[in-house]
């Protein structure tokens, strides 16, 4: 058993050498597929991310009408902070919100100087944030109340709700162009690698008849070129490794400079879960590599 399987290894592997070019067209192809398929995994953890640290840090801002008694403000501020789903309520007052436009604005005189001559017209505000983003809606339906409408002026709710929304559409893009992108180089490759065994059956042919001749059993005859086709997904799944191993070790810190706490969580989860990616990245290119072989080996050698 182990001598036969040593065997076809031998003869798939001699196979696999032989066909020069197209063994390395096939490697470089389906190295293509995997390398797509890692940076999708990649850009998949930055863009979650990126969105997460986005969204815990929006929050609702309610601007408040002019003239309203501070013992109003107290009962809803109170109220607010009662709330489940709340997490924090900060009251602003109108002199706080001066105090923050000047210093954003510090060197900019002109408007400073229009700010002098208007007065202050800024609203006081509650910043109120939640646990859970997704709990926005439920906040902002609970402010929405009749009780609040002669107390509330306006609600930034919406604005930051279209740019969550932005962002998650960019993401489920970027998902699908992804996905898109490696079936299409998954195809090349099982095409490449179908022509690659074809053309070793078809150059191989009266080794074949021999062995057939000689009562080799079908399983015998075709196992060297499956193994053959899985030699081609060791290979580019072996090279794919080192190449992401690389990028890790030599990106690393490139990538949190750049992107923050996306970028250091990109490179914290490329280095937690290399093996695992790796797994992925083998059993993928041992599928196509095998799978490829056998579409040839069903269409191209008859032996039963």
């Amino acid at each position: 058993m182990i001598s036969s399987f040593f065997r076809m290894f031998k003869s798939g592997f001699s196979s696999f050498i032989r066909n020069g070019w197209l063994s390395i067209a096939s490697i470089t192809i389906m190295l293509l597929t995997l390398l797509i398929l890692s940076m999708f995994f990649m850009i998949n953890v930055a863009l979650s991310t990126g969105i997460k640290s986005i969204q815990e840090k929006i929050d609702i801002s309610v601007y408040l009408k002019e003239n309203i008694q501070q013992s109003v403000v107290i009962d809803m501020q109170y109220d607010l902070a009662g709330l489940k789903d709340v997490k924090s309520v900060n009251y602003i007052s109108k002199d706080d919100a001066m105090a923050k436009f000047k210093i954003q604005y510090a060197t900019n005189d002109k408007i400073l100087n229009s700010v002098a001559s208007i007065g202050n017209s800024l609203p006081a505000s509650f910043d109120i944030k939640v646990y859970n983003p997704d709990k926005l809606d439920t906040i902002n339906t609970e402010l929405s109340q009749k009780k609040y409408k002669d107390i509330i002026d306006k609600i930034s709710y919406q604005d930051n709700k279209s740019v969550i929304q932005s962002l998650l559409r960019a993401t489920n893009y970027m998902k699908a162009a992804g996905i898109g992108i490696t079936l299409v180089f998954s195809l090349i490759s099982l095409i490449i690698i179908f022509n690659t065994i074809r053309i070793a059956i078809y150059s191989r042919m009266e080794e074949i008849e021999i062995m057939k001749l000689v009562g080799a059993t079908p399983g015998f005859i075709k196992g060297p070129f499956l193994i053959e086709g899985a030699i081609y997904g060791f290979f580019a799944t072996v090279l794919s490794i080192v190449m992401m191993a690389s990028f890790v070790y030599f990106a690393s810190p490139s990538l949190v400079s750049y992107f923050s706490d996306a970028g250091t969580s990109m490179s914290n989860y490329l280095t937690d879960n290399l093996i695992y990616i790796a797994i992925i990245e083998f059993l993928v290119g041992l599928i196509i590599g095998v799978f490829s072989s056998w579409l040839a080996i069903r269409k191209h050698l008859k032996i039963g």
